[in-house]
C-alpha cells in the first residue's frame, strides 16, 4: 500500500482480512434513486440537463460506526476501498447522537494516517463547537446556493485537500439536493491521445479570490453574503495570491492522472492566449462533466461522505430549495498537487490574486 512521500507500508493478510470483515461487510454501490429525482435541472456550466450514468462510481459501507476509535490499518482499508470505488464512500447508518466532535475525531484519523493535519476553511468563520468545520445552512426557500459549480476542494491552496469529510445533519427528501461528482481520472483516461498530449504539461493558475472575493454577484461570497448563518473570518491571507498547479495531476497513492482544473477557482493557464485559455479550459470543464464520468450521491438522514479531492470534481445540485438543509464539512490536508513527472509548483510559484468572478 503506497503512502504519503513514496513509503510503503504492507498489513499482512490477516489483517487485511480482519479490517474486511469489519468494515467493509456488505459493501455495495450507492443508492441511485433516479426516478425520484427532478427532471430537466440544467447545469449552470454547461447549459445541459443534469445527467449522471457512472452507478458504479463510488461504495456504500453501511457497518462502519464513526463515533469508534480507529487505528492506522482501519484507515488504511478504509482509505483502499476509497481508491477501488473511485474516490467516494459514503457511510450510512450512523448514530443519530453522533457529534461535531465525532465527526472531527474521524477526520483527524484520517489526517493523522498520512501525517497531515486539518484544514479548516480559509474564509469562512468555522462551527462554533468545531471550528475545524464548515457548517453551511440553507434555510427552506432562502434561494442560496454554496458550492453549486464543480471544484476540488481548496485546489488554491499550497497543499491542496486529500479527503474531505461531510454530513448531512439536516437534509431534504431522498433524490433532492445531490452531490454530483465526477472521476476526472476516467475523464482523463478517455482522453484522445491528442488531447492527452496537449494537456499533460500545461500549468495553471488557482484563486481563492476568484470566488471568495469582493465584486462579483454570482460566486461563492455572494452566496455566503445571503445567508444569516455563514460568517467571514477576519484574516484571510487566502485571498491574496493564487498558486500554480499542473493541469494533470498525479494522485500520490495510486498513481492515476486527472484533470485538475475547475471553473470554481482556476483563472488561466500560464503561457497561452486568452483565447486559447478560454478554448482548453471550457473543453476540460464540458469534457469531466460528460454523463459517463459522473455519478450522484443522494442524501439520507445519519449518512457521512468521505470523497478524495484528487480524484474527483463535485458540485452541489440545487433543484430543491424548499426544504432546510445543513451540511457539514470537515477537510483534510493533502500536499503539493505533483504531475507525472513528480513536479510540484504551488509552494514556489505564486502571483497576485485575480479579480473575483465567476466561469
Amino acid at each position: 500500500m503506497l503512502l504519503r512521500h513514496g513509503v510503503r507500508r504492507v498489513a499482512s493478510a490477516t489483517q487485511l482480512a480482519v479490517q474486511s470483515s469489519r468494515l467493509l461487510d456488505g459493501r455495495r454501490p450507492l443508492i441511485q434513486p433516479h426516478d425520484l429525482r427532478p427532471k430537466g435541472v440544467v447545469d449552470m456550466l454547461t447549459g445541459k440537463p443534469v445527467q449522471s450514468f457512472n452507478d458504479s462510481l463510488g461504495v456504500e459501507l453501511p457497518h462502519v460506526d464513526l463515533t469508534d476509535d480507529f487505528d492506522y490499518d482501519d484507515i488504511e482499508a478504509l482509505k483502499q476501498a476509497c481508491d477501488e470505488a473511485g474516490g467516494i464512500v459514503v457511510f450510512t447508518n450512523q448514530k443519530p447522537e453522533m457529534t461535531v466532535h465525532d465527526h472531527v475525531r474521524f477526520a483527524r484519523s484520517v489526517a493523522d494516517h498520512d501525517n497531515t493535519c486539518l484544514e479548516p476553511h480559509g474564509v469562512a468563520a468555522g462551527h462554533k463547537d468545531a471550528p475545524e468545520m464548515l457548517e453551511i445552512v440553507r434555510e427552506a426557500n432562502a434561494g442560496v446556493v454554496f458550492g453549486e459549480n464543480w471544484h476540488s476542494d481548496f485546489s488554491f491552496h499550497d497543499e491542496s485537500a486529500s479527503y474531505s469529510i461531510l454530513r448531512g445533519a439536516e437534509v431534504p427528501r431522498l433524490g433532492v439536493n445531490d452531490t454530483l461528482f465526477s472521476s476526472v481520472e476516467d475523464a482523463w483516461d478517455a482522453l484522445p491521445q491528442e488531447k492527452k498530449d496537449l494537456l499533460i504539461d500545461l500549468r495553471c493558475f488557482h484563486s481563492a479570490n476568484r470566488a471568495y472575493g469582493k465584486g462579483h454577484g454570482g460566486n461563492s461570497r455572494a452566496a455566503m453574503e445571503k445567508t444569516d448563518t455563514m460568517a467571514f473570518k477576519k484574516d484571510m491571507p487566502i485571498l491574496d495570491f493564487d498558486v500554480l498547479q499542473p493541469l494533470v495531476s498525479m494522485h500520490p497513492r495510486t498513481g492515476r492522472l486527472g484533470l485538475f482544473a475547475s471553473p470554481t477557482f482556476t483563472t488561466h493557464i500560464e503561457g497561452v492566449s486568452a483565447e486559447e485559455n478560454k478554448e482548453i479550459l471550457n473543453f476540460v470543464y464540458q469534457w469531466f462533466a460528460r454523463p459517463e464520468f459522473c455519478t450522484r450521491v443522494s442524501w439520507q438522514p445519519n449518512q457521512v461522505v468521505m470523497w478524495d479531492n484528487r480524484s474527483l470534481s463535485h458540485k452541489g445540485v440545487a433543484d430543491e430549495c424548499s426544504e432546510r438543509r445543513v451540511v457539514q464539512r470537515v477537510t483534510v490536508r493533502g500536499s503539493s498537487p505533483m504531475n507525472h513527472r513528480g513536479e510540484q509548483w504551488s509552494l514556489t510559484h505564486k502571483v497576485k490574486a485575480a479579480e473575483a468572478g465567476l466561469f
